[in-house]
């Protein structure tokens, strides 16, 4: 029972907070047997439930902290490891925890080790740890055991905003074949090399939080309308494309020298404008709108709950979702549960099931409606700019097909 909780809670919590999870290259995501996964850390703990939302038979090595309270076992389960920061004394538990992982996936589990250890929003990622080569180098002691290593990486458009979209790539499979000869030491930190070449290729990054900013906006413009992968197009302005990078510094100039242009509102770092077949814009927000007024009125205790763990207890920008789930989940259950009672009471079952299937669609609705807002607000304030707008928009799909992203 405790496997199907956890991997029904992982689904709810992915679904309820982000919009989509893409998984890019699922067709490297093994199917069955013994699995080793390598994965990026961005988000916090919430990068465990999508990613398990994702592979739902994986286990995770995890921090002894996430397990420390009852709310902490209802949400959190894995081989627990403490670190230092968690106030770790003895290496003799960690490497206990590290034999049960390896135990773990020689029985044929499929277990996710992230190697950074803990999570962060920033401009790179952080630099990784070899727990998960020793573990390795512990697995391909046994020959015999059909074993594959695949890296994951993690790109969340907006990690900390409620219904954003998020993207999990899956890597090529790592080698585990070494040269004979080696010692135990030479083969942990040869893996570890391995595996931090596959992260890299799967990671992004710029030289500050500043430049990282900036592309994260142009890869969001360059996925609008288009089936692009976000992560391909943060990959490829990381590797090179300066022609992309100032057309959108000549726009953000051009913007800010323009009547009204600094008023202009964004979503996710863009100022959006109608597209094609602009008249819809209006109509489509009329239809929607009010869904998601609905679903977002019925549920106002829930969603202040939310909101206020974001605020108070969130040390930064990679805890605000987890906190936000940890206190508005429960709170959310607790609310429908009260209306399910209060309808059974009234006898308006009816009622309360047309609340659920309206809170349902307003959810789905609320990124949609997020979007239009912004487009008409932008459209009705300074509609002058909407042919610049669309020209840059042009620009940058013309440059992103010739650099086949």
């Amino acid at each position: 029972m405790k496997i199907y909780w956890y991997r029904l809670l992982s689904y709810l919590l992915t679904a309820l907070y982000y919009h989509r999870v893409r998984v890019i290259n699922p067709q490297l995501l093994p199917g069955d047997g013994a699995v080793l996964f390598v994965a990026l850390h961005r988000n916090g703990a919430v990068d465990g439930y999508v990613y398990k939302s994702v592979i739902p038979r994986a286990n995770f090595l995890i921090s002894v902290q996430l397990r420390r309270s009852l709310l902490g076992r209802i949400f959190f389960s894995g081989v627990e490891v403490a670190r230092s920061k968690d106030g770790a004394h003895n290496q003799g538990e960690n490497d206990t925890a590290l034999q049960v992982c390896a135990n773990y996936v020689q029985q044929g589990g499929a277990l996710v080790i992230m190697p950074e250890g803990s999570s962060n929003l920033g401009h790179r990622h952080l630099p990784l740890h070899k727990g998960a080569a020793r573990i390795l180098a512990q697995l391909i002691e046994h020959p015999e055991l059909p074993l594959r290593v695949v890296p994951l990486g993690i790109h969340f458009e907006r990690a900390w905003a409620w219904q954003s979209d998020v993207e999990v790539v899956v890597g090529e499979a790592i080698s585990t074949t070494l040269p004979a000869g080696m010692t135990l030491a030479e083969q942990v930190n040869h893996l570890h090399e391995r595996i931090a070449h596959s992260l890299e290729l799967l990671a992004v990054q710029a030289d500050n939080d500043s430049q990282f900013a900036t592309r994260e906006s142009i890869a969001y413009a360059a996925t609008l309308g288009s089936q692009r992968s976000y992560f391909a197009v943060l990959k490829a302005l990381e590797q090179g494309m300066p022609e992309v990078e100032m057309m959108s510094a000549q726009l953000e100039h051009e913007l800010a020298r323009a009547p009204r242009g600094s008023q202009l509102w964004r979503h996710q770092g863009v100022p959006l404008m109608p597209m094609n077949f602009a008249w819809m814009y209006p109509l489509l927000w009329l239809l929607l709108l009010p869904l998601v007024v609905f679903s977002c009125v019925s549920n106002v205790p829930p969603l202040l709950c939310a909101w206020w763990a974001g605020k108070r207890f969130s040390d930064g920008r990679n805890t605000i979702a987890l906190w936000r789930l940890l206190v508005g989940f429960p709170c959310l259950l607790l609310w429908v549960a009260s209306l399910l009672l209060a309808a059974l009471w009234l006898h308006l079952l009816p009622l309360w099931l047309a609340y659920v299937a309206v809170s349902v669609l307003g959810l789905k609705s609320l990124r949609r409606v997020e979007k239009l807002t912004i487009t008409l607000h932008n459209w009705t304030l300074a509609p002058a700019l909407r042919q610049p707008l669309l020209r840059w928009r042009a620009e940058l799909e013309t440059l992103m097909r010739a650099s086949d992203v």
